[in-house]
């Protein structure tokens, strides 16, 4: 249930006596355990995680259904704001574990009025150093139409130079994107354990389309649910009361464009395997807490997939 508030030894080979035929993607043998912070299971070692069934064994992936994440640039002092997110939102209510939302509280030029905390009326902090990487980029592009909030994209589908467009053009897009191949399939698997706030998060990447050969990344953003928070009205008037939803806190591997796969990611099933281990920070609810796990074309920016993961399942 969501819940409203108010205002992250070298491992070279590793033997297990019983375990390693429980574990059919097979326990990294590039050094991704040794990267992992394992301080974060409160159980043992990487070992005892595995014996434990912890670490995931992927079914075949059947989806054949390409989803959608909305990007919307946004802002608690922008009064044209709450008309995006609630048009965003009826989006995703529409359609649901297809389409997926983000509030990205940033400008093309980074942080501006339209984010800033103004004490005593606006005291939401929502900004931070991923969104302005990223709102930045998009709205630093040559001819963008990116020129100010709300504005967003649609799986950063890339028309003309532009990979952000309008509100006015969000639905008609969804549509499209809903309606076009699958290229990339994604699965993940997120254990959490409260005693140390550490989250490990597992994931299979698939690239079904062989015409694919710009390279690849994945990104995972860290989604906080929803906040109770001030907000600045069509109207010109502040709600005191306003939900602000599915807001960008981060990346939880801290990379705003985030790792790009390589040949040690890929097994020899074909699929690339990447593993996380991060400390949710304490002023977040792990119950308020989502992941929105992406892959895309690091030469077009668009995205093929994206996955949801809760952070508590």
């Amino acid at each position: 249930m969501k819940r409203f508030l108010l205002a992250s030894g070298v491992l070279a080979t590793l033997i297990f006596s019983g375990s390693c035929d429980k574990v059919s993607n097979p326990f990294p043998k590039n050094g991704t355990t040794s990267s992992l912070d394992w301080s974060l299971y409160p159980d043992g070692d990487s070992a005892y995680y595995v014996s434990q069934g912890l670490w995931p064994t992927f079914a075949a992936n059947t989806n054949t259904l390409k989803n959608v994440m909305i990007e919307d640039y946004t802002g608690h002092r922008c009064n044209n704001c709450p008309n995006a997110a609630n048009l965003l939102h009826n989006l995703v209510d529409a359609n649901p574990s297809r389409v997926f939302g983000v509030g990205v509280h940033v400008s093309p030029l980074g942080v501006t009025s339209f984010q800033e905390e103004l004490l005593p009326t606006y005291p939401g902090i929502f900004y931070n150093d991923v969104a302005t990487e990223i709102g930045v980029y998009f709205g630093s592009i040559s001819s963008t139409s990116f020129q100010g909030n709300p504005h967003g994209s649609v799986n950063r589908t890339l028309i003309g130079v532009d990979n952000t467009i309008g509100p006015g053009q969000w639905t008609s897009r969804v549509a499209t994107e809903l309606a076009s191949s699958l290229k990339v399939n994604l699965q993940s698997k997120a254990n959490y354990f409260p005693s140390t706030r550490g989250l490990f998060l597992h994931t299979e990447i698939e690239k079904l389309d062989a015409s694919l050969v710009n390279d690849l990344a994945q990104v995972v953003y860290l989604v906080e649910d929803s906040v109770i928070s001030p907000q600045l009205m069509p109207d010109l008037s502040t709600n005191d009361t306003y939900v602000h939803r599915d807001i960008l806190r981060g990346c939880i591997d801290g990379k705003a464009f985030g790792k790009t796969l390589v040949a040690a990611d890929l097994d020899a099933n074909g699929k690339y395997y990447l593993n996380y281990a991060y400390k949710l920070p304490d002023g977040y609810d792990p119950d308020n807490m989502h992941l929105l796990i992406y892959v895309y074309d690091k030469t077009t920016y668009s995205i093929y997939q994206v996955i949801k993961q809760k952070v508590i399942e």
